[in-house]
């Protein structure tokens, strides 16, 4: 019987982790990654409130910009973009046959949203926690209820 191939994606708003398993008990081999850092227009910048204008001649009434997306919302859907064109990617290369998602709660929302196509098909589990941090061998104990590596 031909083992089962899963694509593990890792993510949070600044890394991602691109992780392999070849089938039950053999573990969790890293393939690839990103960083917000090799995308100037993906890093997180902060700020604690909306920026101001002036209303009028002589600068007397200001007034604050709507919030709408802030800072970092944006550069979180800017790195997701990136994320799922990797993800794009590495499914072409690896030939996987099926795809686990593990990231930050906001960035997993934000990549369900952007995920498509045979990856999107072939979605298994999806777990809302943040696991960028913890190494490859350590991972497998996290999905043990989803699918045994």
């Amino acid at each position: 019987m031909k083992p089962v191939r899963t694509l593990v994606l890792v993510a949070d708003d600044q890394t991602a982790r691109f992780l392999i398993n070849e089938g039950i008990g053999k573990g969790l081999k890293e393939v690839a990654g990103l960083s917000a850092a090799q995308f100037l227009d993906a890093q997180i910048e902060y700020d604690d409130r909306p920026g101001r204008q002036t209303g009028g001649p002589g600068g007397m009434a200001r007034h604050g910009f709507d919030p709408g997306e802030n800072a970092d919302e944006a550069g979180r859907s800017r790195f997701a973009g990136y994320v799922v064109e990797e993800l794009d990617r590495e499914w072409l290369r690896i030939k996987p046959d099926r795809l686990i998602l593990a990231a930050a709660p906001k960035m997993l929302g934000v990549l369900r949203a952007r995920l498509n196509g045979a990856p999107a098909q072939a979605l298994h589990a999806d777990l809302a926690k943040d696991l960028v941090k913890v190494a490859a061998q350590d991972l497998p104990r996290h999905f043990a209820d989803i699918q045994p590596m």
